[in-house]
């Protein structure tokens, strides 16, 4: 039971702690507004009597005293039931709450509209930016006029730049770094030729895990590390090798 009381306890707290969206208006201040209208009306009813017949008098006399009565009736049960059990301050939690959930839902809504919104805008924004006048530049007048003159001269002279740095003389480590790598790729040629031919022998002989090779399949040829094959007047196709066969490990050095 007390473990019950102290959860109470906080979430009166949590409620007392909502923004106040429920106008109030105190005991003392609605018994002020009550008399102050009750006396108002007498007023004007004692000074519009006089002179009206008896039975006008009369029945303004009842009606207002029939309407204060209901008055003081409304205000005596208020004043009898805000204090009991604190009911007045749970319903203003309760409009509070209901106010707080209000602003809550404008306030997902226009985040909502505003998340639309940048999506919109960034579809916009992704798009490719045109060169719309290079483009009619070059529809209308057959040229690029825009073209940077930096530019156009670096174009222009590419091809003679390629010519002089081919036409080069290299150096003796330039050229023994290129027998270098044409020795390793004329190696691993001959050892990717070696395997594919390996392979097919073993095709050739049904002891490979693929199985045997089609009877309309023609293997043309086998170079620089490539098997042509294919079907005559059907297709052809050039295989190699995913990567070359590990290297065997080197001699040892002679002691």
């Amino acid at each position: 039971a007390p473990r019950g009381v102290a959860r109470s306890h906080r979430g009166s707290g949590a409620m007392q702690g909502l923004p106040r969206h429920t106008p109030t208006v105190s005991l003392t201040e609605l018994v002020d507004r009550v008399v102050h209208a009750s006396y108002g009306e007498l007023t004007s009813l004692a000074n519009a009597l006089p002179g009206q017949p008896e039975p006008d008098r009369r029945r303004e006399l009842a009606r207002f005293l029939h309407v204060t009565k209901q008055r003081l009736a409304r205000l005596g049960a208020i004043a009898e039931w805000a204090p009991v059990q604190r009911r007045a301050q749970i319903s203003v939690t309760c409009g509070d709450m209901l106010g707080q959930l209000a602003q809550h839902d404008a306030a997902f809504t226009d985040g909502a509209d505003r998340l639309f919104a940048l999506h919109s805008q960034l579809a916009w924004a992704k798009a490719p930016l045109y060169d719309l006048p290079g483009a009619l530049d070059v529809l209308c007048r057959g040229r690029y006029t825009d073209m940077p003159h930096a530019a156009f001269e670096e174009v222009k002279n590419a091809p003679k730049a390629a010519a002089a740095r081919e036409g080069a003389p290299k150096t003796e480590a330039q050229v023994a770094e290129e027998a270098k790598q044409q020795r390793a790729k004329e190696d691993r040629e001959k050892r990717f030729n070696a395997e594919i031919r390996g392979r097919l022998l073993e095709v050739e002989a049904g002891v490979a895990t693929g199985g045997t090779k089609p009877r309309a399949m023609k293997v043309w040829e086998i170079s620089r590390g490539q098997a042509i094959v294919g079907v005559p007047g059907e297709y052809r196709a050039v295989l190699t090798l995913g990567g070359p066969p590990p290297l065997p490990p080197p001699p040892p050095e002679p002691a």
